[in-house]
Formats: C-alpha cells, sequence, structure tokens
C-alpha cells in the first residue's frame, strides 16, 4: 500500500502517526479494520486518506480511532498500535493463561494501577530506601495477577 505526498504531504503522515497504525483482521468482518491514533482522525489530510481507503471495495474496511496520548506521555507511543503476534493453537495452549487479557484481569490490574502506580516521582525519592520496598510490593502484587509465580524475581526468591 502507498500513501501518494499528493495526498498526504510527510509532515502530515509524521504528526498523524499515520503510518504508526494496525491493519487488523476482526471476527465477523470480511475486510480488515484499519486502527489509527486519533491524531490521524484529527488531520485533515490523513483523516481524508483514511476514509478514502473505506469508501471503495478494497481491502480496508472500515477505519477505527484510538487516543494513544496517554501511552506516549508515559513513554510508550502509537507504536504499540502495530504490536500483534499471531499464535497457532500450540502455540495458544503454550501461552502462560495468566498474560491473556480478561475483564477480571484487567479489573485487578487497574486496581494494583491505582494501588501502586505513584502520580509523581522526584529525584529525592531514588534515594529513599523505602521505594525499592515499595517497588518490590508493587512486582510482587503484579506477579500475583499474571500468575508467573511467586519467584519470577530474584527478591522473591528465598536467600535474596
Amino acid at each position: 500500500m502507498e500513501v501518494p505526498d499528493a495526498e498526504v504531504p510527510l509532515t502530515d503522515a509524521i504528526a498523524s502517526y499515520l503510518f504508526n497504525s494496525q491493519l487488523l483482521i476482526w471476527p465477523g468482518e470480511s475486510r480488515q479494520v484499519l486502527l489509527a491514533p486519533k491524531e490521524t482522525e484529527e488531520t485533515p489530510s490523513t483523516r481524508a486518506y483514511a476514509e478514502r481507503l473505506t469508501a471503495g471495495n478494497g481491502p480496508i474496511g472500515a477505519v477505527e480511532f484510538a487516543d494513544v496520548r496517554q501511552s506516549m506521555r508515559n513513554g510508550g507511543g502509537p507504536a504499540c498500535l502495530r504490536l500483534r503476534v499471531v499464535l497457532d493453537e500450540a502455540q495458544r495452549a503454550a501461552v502462560n493463561p495468566g498474560a491473556w487479557l480478561t475483564a477480571q484481569r484487567h479489573d485487578a490490574l487497574t486496581e494494583w494501577a491505582n494501588t501502586h502506580y505513584r502520580e509523581t516521582l522526584a529525584p529525592q525519592d531514588l534515594g529513599d530506601p523505602a521505594l525499592v520496598d515499595e517497588s518490590r510490593r508493587a512486582l510482587d502484587a503484579l506477579t500475583g495477577i499474571l500468575e508467573l509465580g511467586s519467584d519470577f524475581y530474584p527478591f522473591q526468591r528465598p536467600g535474596s
């Protein structure tokens, strides 16, 4: 697939994170879905391009926009939309069940973040030995939610 400069100038493609979009196949859909950052919708040239992709009878039947600004502010970015790993049945069976996102696990992770995630971290906090204990308690709780075992990190193992 090519995005002509005449339709989307390079500066717009960069500003809108258009190329950080992901093509997905959703159950029950006969055509692919373009999952794009919200900036793609907010940039007129990229929004028009995405709409044109879905207007015809081509392989892309819909476009959905996701607000990933918080992810970008926290060190991630819209590239997180592109991570997709296709597994066959044997590979799916080999995945730790704690890795699958369920409604219950989502709730547990949300509670974990609300409990353990600091709103601020100042340079002087890095010298506080209590921060290590706080971080270990958070990781210990997280390994439980993700079913990684009680000895996933070295600090969790006896004699550490």
